[in-house]
């Protein structure tokens, strides 16, 4: 069986960023979200992390967090549908360093802030299981750039100075990507 080497993880850079800038989120991994070698599917790392953003940044509406909905650990001023500010994705890169099985335990999807711009941010990642809660051998990088914008116009809508403060703590050296 031919895999992927394991000199290109020796050889990737320390990519971990400081604990306490970093937020892990767990997330399970579906059955479904496998492919027919029995990998998660490119496109459901995508999922993992998505799930991973919403649980990081995104506020339930106040009636789900009465009901006992998780409050996000740094919420955007975003809050789904009907919202006066929604964000869009203005690009996604993911780099798959390895092979990740199915997992009963789901993986940790460390995230972090790697720029905070004036409408928009970059959120990094590493997708880690808890056998490596040190990031020493992540299976997968990505960057997703997320644009705040006005639901109805479409336009950018800047982030607001409270807002920038609250997540300046999640903020963190950006990710050394392969070229």
């Amino acid at each position: 069986m031919r895999t992927m080497a394991a000199d290109h993880i020796a050889d990737a850079p320390d990519l971990t960023p400081h604990p306490s800038q970093a937020l892990d989120i767990p997330v399970p991994v579906r059955w479904t979200d496998l492919d027919a070698y029995g990998h998660v599917n490119n496109a459901a790392v995508v999922r993992l992390l998505e799930e991973a953003r919403i649980a990081a940044f995104w506020q339930a509406p106040a009636e789900q967090i009465a009901l006992g909905a998780p409050r996000p650990p740094a919420a955007l001023p975003v809050s789904g549908a009907g919202a006066e500010i929604s964000t869009v994705i203005a690009s996604q890169r993911i780099e798959y360093a390895r092979p990740l099985g199915h997992r009963r335990d789901g993986v940790v999807v460390r995230l972090w802030l790697s720029r905070i711009g004036g409408a928009s941010l970059s959120v990094d990642y590493l997708v880690l299981t808890r056998d490596d809660p040190e990031g020493r051998a992540p299976y997968a990088r990505a960057r997703t750039v997320v644009v705040l914008i006005d639901a109805e116009s479409g336009t950018p809508v800047r982030l607001e100075p409270a807002t920038r403060d609250e997540l300046q703590r999640f903020a963190g050296e950006p990710l050394r990507f392969r070229d």
